[in-house]
């Protein structure tokens, strides 16, 4: 099967040259945001990095490109590990069972504290489509090739694959956060593991 690689999301459109200092301040930029920097000022945020507020511009024109840039990075590195980590498994299925769960960390704890408020950042839906069409897209591949090793019942592959790339954003919602017990990344994995299950062959 061949393999799908992440592209320039619609964050990074525009190319920057970045030196060490500037990748220095983006990584302590996602510790600061496990944390959660909603109600900070540019100039606060600069002041808790420890770098000039200048230096903070020159990475980004406004705290919310910022947060954004930040969180599509955070997204990517996940999405990259998901990929590594699931490159030596032969199976479909499998390879797609143990990818599933390694993007759904994408709703769970560590970024609680920041997700609670990104949808109301200018710019972050774009971003969040971006990331779940790459994992649609690339669950679709991983379910046309199990069904071609008969490891499926025959689907409609493009249908299930928009269901499970965005069950854990579907979870992550205020209202279905609040209206069941799990964690959206646990009700991701739950409800992905009973879809995957009911269509294997031999169910």
């Amino acid at each position: 099967m061949q393999e799908i690689e992440y592209q320039n999301s619609v964050v990074n459109k525009r190319s920057k040259i970045y030196t060490k200092k500037h990748h220095e301040t983006i990584d302590n930029l996602e510790k600061l945001l496990e944390k959660g920097v909603p109600d900070l000022t540019m100039s606060e945020i600069a002041k808790k990095l420890k770098i000039s507020l200048r230096t903070l511009y020159e990475i980004s024109p406004s705290k919310d490109q910022l947060i954004i840039m930040t969180m599509d990075n955070i997204l990517r590195k996940l999405g990259k590990h998901a990929l590594d980590s699931v490159s030596s498994i032969k199976s479909p299925i499998k390879k797609l069972e143990a990818y599933l769960c390694i993007v759904n960390q994408a709703v769970g704890p560590k970024f609680n504290t920041f997700l609670k408020d990104i949808e109301k950042i200018t710019g972050s839906k774009k971003m969040a489509d971006y990331h779940e069409g790459f994992i649609s897209t690339y669950t679709q591949k991983l379910l046309e090739e199990a069904v071609k090793e008969k490891e499926i019942k025959k689907i409609d592959t493009k249908a299930f694959s928009i269901l499970l790339g965005g069950i854990g954003r579907e979870f992550l919602k205020e209202k279905n956060r609040n209206a069941i017990d799990l964690s959206p990344e646990q009700s991701a994995n739950y409800i992905t593991s009973i879809v995957l299950n009911g269509i294997k062959l031999g169910n």
